[in-house]
């Protein structure tokens, strides 16, 4: 059944606004934004050409059992054959610039020339800066501090399952024992600044290359690859993305040797790294390092994990059903061809 626009239109503002609800409670939401916006820039593109097209099968995504995002990729760079495999890419082309122009070019127009991306955009925002403006007000200049700029200084090193912890630790300690905290602050500013690139990096690809298919698995491995990789890992992060999982496991394969060793490596590293803290902060033996290393393997497992959940879905038995950009089922459905 064809919808109209307007329903489209009418969601993205509302969906807008409980994001920004959602951004001013608690600021991670934030990365999301991207993901919202594309699903809805597809949903109003998809319809818009189904009702001017006449050649409806033309115009669906034939979504391959061995495809995924590598299939729809290469059909939003329209690259060619000859540069892929039977037709569909087999890894992003960053040896390609032209390429990834096109890719970005094709994603500005996308996100920021589509009404309801943009009325999702602005709707949210709006909401973000009256709630903030409404906080300040009532509450004065703390809200803003304890609200919304701490999170952009924090560098917690106690219970933190993070990789970095111990450069933060060692900053913190130059910093006391040389009372240098102005150099120290600098230096840590810009080297601060480094782990929050391979963050982007992943956050735009989930954002761009999976959100428009499937939004609730695009945001359970945005929420996932986020926690991995910040500088900042404390035990209730790891609620964000379990309360993710029940929205998209259904799509993942599990009972597989690749995916019952990830998940063993990941509950041997959480034991180890537990073991390295209770040793150090409990029993008060010098085991930096070894808390450090054990952080280490606790990121890898994350990795691992990760990938075997990527992986896991691209090999998930995929249905024979007509191709829908719904949240929650996008590119796991085969197209009809009528």
């Amino acid at each position: 059944q064809q919808r109209g626009t307007l329903p489209i239109m009418a969601r993205a503002c509302v969906a807008g606004i409980f994001h920004g609800i959602g951004i001013h409670a608690k600021l991670y939401p934030v990365i999301y934004t991207i993901s919202f916006m594309a699903n809805f820039s597809r949903q109003q593109q998809e319809r818009e050409l189904i009702s001017k097209s006449s050649k409806r099968q033309q115009r669906q995504q034939r979504i391959r059992k061995d495809g995924g995002w590598r299939y729809l990729l290469s059909e939003q760079m329209e690259l060619d054959t000859s540069k892929s495999k039977n037709g569909m890419m087999t890894t992003f082309p960053w040896t390609d610039p032209m390429q990834i122009v096109v890719l970005g070019v094709f994603w500005v127009q996308r996100l920021f020339f589509t009404l309801s991306s943009v009325l999702f955009f602005v709707t949210s925002i709006g909401t973000v800066v009256i709630l903030t403006y409404l906080a300040v007000h009532f509450h004065g200049q703390v809200a803003l501090e304890e609200g919304l700029l701490y999170h952009f200084q924090r560098v917690d090193h106690r219970h933190n399952y993070s990789m970095y912890w111990y450069w933060i630790y060692l900053a913190r300690g130059r910093a006391e024992v040389e009372s240098l905290t102005a150099t120290i602050s600098q230096s840590s500013s810009i080297w601060g600044s480094i782990p929050l690139l391979p963050q982007v990096l992943l956050l735009g690809f989930s954002s761009l290359g999976i959100a428009p298919y499937d939004l609730s698995f695009a945001l359970f491995c945005q929420t996932f690859a986020f926690v991995a990789f910040n500088k900042v890992i404390t035990a209730q992060y790891f609620t964000w993305y379990l309360c993710l999982l029940p929205l998209c496991s259904d799509r993942v394969r599990w009972n597989s040797k690749r995916m019952y060793f990830a998940l063993g490596a990941l509950a041997v590293s959480i034991v180890t790294w537990l073991l390295s803290a209770f040793s150090l902060e409990m029993l008060g033996w010098k085991s930096h390092r070894q808390v450090w290393m054990a952080s280490l393997f606790f990121f890898l497992a994350n990795v691992n994990l990760l990938r075997s959940i990527l992986n896991g879905y691209l090999q998930s038995k995929i249905e024979s059903e007509a191709m829908s950009a719904k949240p929650g089922e996008g590119w796991t459905r085969k197209s009809k061809v009528s």
